[in-house]
């Protein structure tokens, strides 16, 4: 037989455990029960109080984050919107002004209309003018327009200076500039560029 010594920590716990002492009633088991579900309840809405307080802060920081994201990248999108339209029209114009150049060379005899609309511009009052040509336009602008020209009233002069495709107007009342770098500023400005026409 074995005695109370003999017996290990853990039959005498449940002996400890299982005895009750002599008059009391041992606790019922469903209020323990209730009372045990009671309380894991409470940490289960205590758990969950403290994690949804903790995921809003969480969240609303992210939420910061997003948003300053959010508008740096607009304002990125933004710089690349004006800097790619400006690259854009910039590449445009340099098109543009190869096509003109092309088309100059090909077609020489395109002067003849530059000429005549800058004289049409030329005020009828001038008495006296001076058509300032490049060299190569003026020999094929001066067989078509000696015809038409009172030659009292306007002299062709060569000027080197003058690029081709291009005419320069002066009278006593002004200069009336259609060479091709005046009339290259005039409709990059309105496309909102200071690009000068260079040959």
């Amino acid at each position: 037989m074995s005695t109370r010594e003999d017996t290990t920590a853990f039959e005498q716990w449940e002996v400890v455990e299982l005895a009750t002492p002599a008059g009391e009633a041992p606790p019922p088991v469903a209020d323990a029960a209730a009372e045990l579900a009671a309380l894991r309840e409470a940490a289960r809405a205590e758990g969950y109080a403290e994690g949804l307080a903790a995921g809003r802060v969480e969240g609303e920081q992210a939420c910061g984050r997003m948003k300053l994201l959010a508008e740096s990248f607009a304002s990125t999108l933004d710089n690349l919107d004006f800097r790619l339209a400006d690259m854009v029209l910039e590449l445009a114009l340099d098109v543009a002004r190869q096509v003109v150049a092309g088309e100059l060379a090909a077609h020489p005899e395109r002067i003849l209309d530059v000429v005549n609309l800058a004289l049409k511009q030329m005020a009828e009052t001038s008495r006296e003018a001076r058509l300032l040509l490049n060299p190569d336009d003026a020999a094929l602008v001066r067989p078509h327009l000696d015809q038409v020209l009172d030659k009292n009233r306007l002299r062709i002069v060569e000027d080197a200076r003058i690029v081709r495709g291009g005419c320069l107007i002066e009278t006593s009342q002004g200069d009336l500039d259609a060479t091709l770098p005046a009339r290259w500023r005039q409709v990059v400005q309105v496309l909102g560029s200071n690009l000068n026409w260079i040959e």
